[in-house]
């Protein structure tokens, strides 16, 4: 009794070779359906090719109303030579497959690939961390999603605001809708009006229009403003009348 050719024994190598009865009992009809089906299970390319020339054999011999009657005949004899050659080649590129694991590795692609359409930020999410949500409390997962969201709210925040009076031309281009050069034109006048003493100063000063005075309204604060030296000089020189 021959030897099996793969180390999975003879009756896996019988139970997957039962595609070659697409060639065998089919007369040639469906001979080419053998290599579409061995092409894909071990993603040979080479097969798939072959089953597209039998193919084209049958498409000629139903079109042409027997006319090619014989040449039929010859390529359905050929596929069955054709199958037996590549039986073994089939098996072991099958066992192979099995063994390493490519069959999951592909499955594991397909579930990433649909995580990621589904909105999963988490590419390596599978069954396991499925089944672990699960045991999650729902009431648990909503105020660790509310602690979270304020979390970033407050750091958020804290980042976006920027003392005006005080910050340096590269800070306050970074909030919303100042830029650069308006970034310039701020730190100009601030200076040449001591520091904005408010909000509504800092618009009429730089003629903000409203809409941009609404983007960055939440973003800029206003530190008190130190009088100057001759504001204080001006001040203890007035003569008080009673």
């Amino acid at each position: 009794m021959a030897s099996s050719l793969t180390s999975k024994g003879k009756a896996w190598e019988y139970r997957n070779s039962l595609w070659i009865l697409w060639t065998l009992l089919t007369l040639g009809f469906l001979n080419y359906v053998s290599f579409f089906y061995i092409s894909r299970k071990v993603k040979q390319k080479k097969w798939f090719r072959a089953g597209i020339v039998y193919s084209i054999f049958f498409i000629l011999f139903a079109l042409a109303e027997g006319a090619f009657t014989g040449i039929f005949i010859i390529s359905w004899l050929v596929s069955i030579f054709h199958v037996f050659k590549i039986r073994t080649e089939y098996l072991l590129r099958l066992e192979a497959m099995q063994t390493s694991g490519f069959e999951n590795s592909e499955l594991n692609k397909l579930k990433e690939t649909i995580a990621r359409e589904y909105g999963r930020a988490d590419t390596s999410y599978t069954t396991s961390n499925m089944k672990a949500e699960k045991r999650v409390p729902i009431a648990s997962q909503e105020q660790s999603v509310k602690v979270e969201s304020n979390k970033v709210n407050e750091r958020t925040a804290k980042k976006q605001e920027i003392d005006i009076n005080t910050a340096l031309e590269s800070e306050i281009a970074e909030v919303p809708g100042v830029g650069s050069i308006f970034a310039s034109k701020i730190v100009m006048v601030r200076s040449q009006e001591n520091g904005f003493k408010s909000f509504e100063h800092f618009i009429q000063t730089l003629s903000v229009k409203p809409h941009l005075a609404e983007k960055i309204k939440s973003h800029i604060v206003f530190s008190e403003i130190p009088p100057t030296e001759h504001q204080v000089k001006k001040t203890e020189g007035r003569i008080v009348d009673f």
